[in-house]
């Protein structure tokens, strides 16, 4: 039976459902998860895991204990019946030797088989188990006429020997019907224990029950681990949102600066147009009233004078300055903007 809960393939799993419910780009981070985003839940994991394997265990192992005790009991019953068979076996060797002894003791005593002494003394054992068990014997009136005229005499010195080894016997006989009855009993509980375990199989029922242990904490493990994922999941959708937010509130403002630029530009080219027809109708002056040629500074101050209002009054190297400046400005928006 196997009692290993097999998380990581349970998170392997886990990372492709995960996945599949995030939005797209998700299932890059979703293999990061593997990587070893999941150490937050891992000490969890591991007392869970342990925990079921732990009660999977005692549920195996007291079944198996119960079957020991099972099996403890059968062997016991088999050893004793081992043991009544023995000591029968010895009480039957005794009980045989017994009448043989009779036997010899007949011979010795010159006592006929169909001898009345011997059959007095085959009725007189006849009594006695009558006696022992009750209903056992039926006695003709004649035998039973016989046994009262015996009671009332004294008995042979080769009866009175031989009732003494019957009694011997009887003792045997006793050892012989006990241990009959013990292991008739042994056989009828090894049947009967085993006819029960044959109606269920505790150790297949432990097995089936530690499997649903370790099943159902296989199932909170995932259900843990999917818990994880989808809140490592989420912060990593928070994190990428907030990215996106700034990187718009910073196009944003560069735009802002790109406005603010070229209404700057276009300011500066106004002017620089207005610098332009100031220039040439002071040339035109000069053709009309052929003046003589007008030194940059003095077109300047006449510029500023006539055509420039006091809004205007950058100079032309201060207008060439900031157009360098605003070219330089330029190009470094078109960079960031190529960024």
């Amino acid at each position: 039976m196997n009692l290993t809960i097999n998380a990581a393939n349970a998170n392997r799993n886990l990372l492709h459902a995960a996945e599949q419910d995030g939005e797209n780009g998700r299932k890059g981070s979703g293999r990061n998860i593997y990587g070893g985003n999941f150490n937050a839940a891992a000490d969890l994991i591991a007392e869970r895991k342990k925990e079921a394997q732990a009660q999977a265990w005692k549920v195996v192992s007291n079944a198996w204990k119960n079957d020991r005790i099972v099996d403890d009991s059968i062997q016991s019953r088999r050893g004793h019946y081992k043991e009544m068979e023995k000591l029968k076996d010895e009480a039957l060797t005794s009980l045989k030797d017994i009448r043989e002894d009779k036997e010899v003791l007949r011979e010795l005593y010159g006592v006929e088989a169909d001898s009345q002494e011997q059959k007095d003394l085959e009725l007189l054992e006849k009594e006695r188990r009558e006696m022992r068990r009750p209903n056992s014997e039926t006695f003709t009136e004649e035998e039973q006429s016989r046994l009262m005229e015996l009671h009332k005499g004294p008995l042979t010195e080769y009866q009175q020997r031989a009732m003494e080894m019957v009694k011997q016997a009887e003792i045997y006989e006793d050892q012989i019907e006990d241990a009959d009855r013990r292991m008739r009993d042994d056989v009828a509980d090894i049947h009967s224990i085993q006819k029960e375990r044959l109606k269920s199989n505790p150790m297949l029922e432990a097995q089936k029950a530690a499997e649903d242990i370790i099943g159902a904490a296989n199932d909170e493990i995932k259900a843990m681990a999917i818990e994880e994922a989808r809140e490592h999941i989420d912060e990593e959708q928070e994190k990428r949102e907030e990215k996106a937010e700034e990187a718009m509130e910073e196009k944003e403002e560069r735009e802002e600066q790109l406005e603010e630029l070229k209404l700057k530009r276009a300011i500066q080219e106004a002017l620089i147009e207005r610098t332009k027809e100031a220039a040439e109708e002071v040339r035109e002056q000069e053709r009309e009233n052929q003046a003589p040629e007008i030194e940059m500074g003095e077109m300047v101050d006449i510029t500023k004078s006539n055509t420039i209002s006091k809004d205007v009054g950058q100079s032309l190297s201060d207008i060439k300055s900031s157009m360098r400046l605003l070219e330089a400005d330029l190009k470094g928006i078109k960079v960031d903007k190529e960024v």
